[in-house]
C-alpha cells in the first residue's frame, strides 16, 4: 500500500530548480533514505511532503488521497478537514531539535497532544512516558533541554513527533547537528523504529547507517532522482557516474 506518492513535483528558488520532475512512491512499512551532494533537493523534497515547502507544480498523494496538487500556479487542497486528517499521519524530526527550551522533556512530548488532539494530561503523559522508554530516556523526564546532551535532544525530538502518533515519520539529517560521538544513539533509535516497521523517509549524509536501514535507497542530484533502489544496487552498482563519484568520496 502506498503512502507517500509524488507526482510530477516541481520547486523553484529564484531560479534554482530544487525539485525537478520528481516522482516518489513509499510504501507502508517501508524505509526509504535519501542521500546526495549538498543543494541537490533533499530536504526541500521532505519538507514539501508535508508541505513546509509549497511546491510550483505536481500532485502529491498520502494514504492515495490528494494533499496538494499544483497546475498552472494554482494550488488544489483537499476539504480542510481531510487535509488536517492527512497532515497528522505525517510527524516530523529536523536537524536542529526545536525543543522548547524553558519546558521540560515530558512538557515538549506532551504539548501537541493535548493542544492538537486535545488529549486530556494524564493520557497524554501516559503516552509520553511509554515513548520516553522507547528512546531510552524515561530518566530524563524532568530535565530541561539545556540539561541534556544533543544526542538527547534528538532522541527527546523522535519522541515528540511520535506522540501525535503518526503514519510516517519524516527525518531531515536527523544527525548533522551532533558531535560525532553523539550520532550512534540517534541512529539506533531510527533503526528500532524501522525494525518495527515504521514508515520512514530519511535524508542522511551516514553512509552505513543508510545502507543498513533502506530498503529503498534514493539518489539525488540538482533536484532530480538518479537512482532508485536497494541500497547494493545504488551503493555496490552505480548506474550513474555522478553517483560513483559521490561514493567514491566516503571510501
Amino acid at each position: 500500500m502506498s503512502m507517500i506518492e509524488l507526482i510530477a513535483v516541481d520547486k523553484k528558488f529564484g531560479t534554482v530548480k530544487a525539485l525537478d520532475g520528481v516522482n516518489l512512491q513509499v510504501n507502508k512499512g517501508e524505509v526509504v533514505t535519501i542521500i546526495g551532494p549538498s543543494g541537490s533537493g533533499k530536504s526541500t523534497l521532505l519538507r514539501s511532503i508535508n508541505e513546509l515547502e509549497k511546491i510550483d507544480s505536481g500532485r502529491i498523494e498520502v494514504e492515495g488521497r490528494m494533499l496538494v496538487e499544483v497546475k498552472n500556479g494554482n494550488a488544489k487542497h483537499p476539504h480542510g478537514k481531510t487535509t488536517r486528517e492527512l497532515s497528522k499521519k505525517l510527524g516530523m524530526v529536523f536537524q536542529h531539535f526545536n525543543l522548547f527550551p524553558h519546558k521540560t522533556v515530558l512538557e515538549n512530548i506532551i504539548e501537541a497532544p493535548m493542544i492538537v488532539d486535545g488529549l486530556k494530561r494524564g493520557a497524554a503523559v501516559h503516552r509520553a512516558l511509554s515513548l520516553l522508554k522507547v528512546v531510552g530516556l524515561e530518566d530524563k523526564q524532568d530535565s530541561y533541554p539545556s540539561r541534556i546532551s544533543g544526542g538527547q535532544k534528538q532522541r527527546v525530538a523522535i519522541a515528540r513527533a511520535l506522540a501525535m502518533e503518526p503514519e510516517v515519520l519524516l527525518c531531515d539529517e536527523p544527525t548533522s547537528a551532533l558531535d560525532p560521538e553523539l550520532v550512534g544513539e540517534v541512529l539506533l533509535t531510527l533503526k528500532q523504529l524501522a525494525d518495527e516497521h515504521m514508515t520512514m523517509v530519511v535524508v542522511t549524509h551516514e553512509m552505513a547507517f543508510a545502507r543498513e536501514i533502506s530498503d529503498r535507497l534514493i539518489f539525488m542530484d540538482q533536484g532530480r532522482i538518479l537512482a532508485n533502489g536497494t541500497p547494493q544496487q545504488v551503493l555496490d552498482n552505480p548506474e550513474h557516474p555522478r553517483i560513483k563519484e559521490f561514493i567514491d568520496k566516503f571510501i
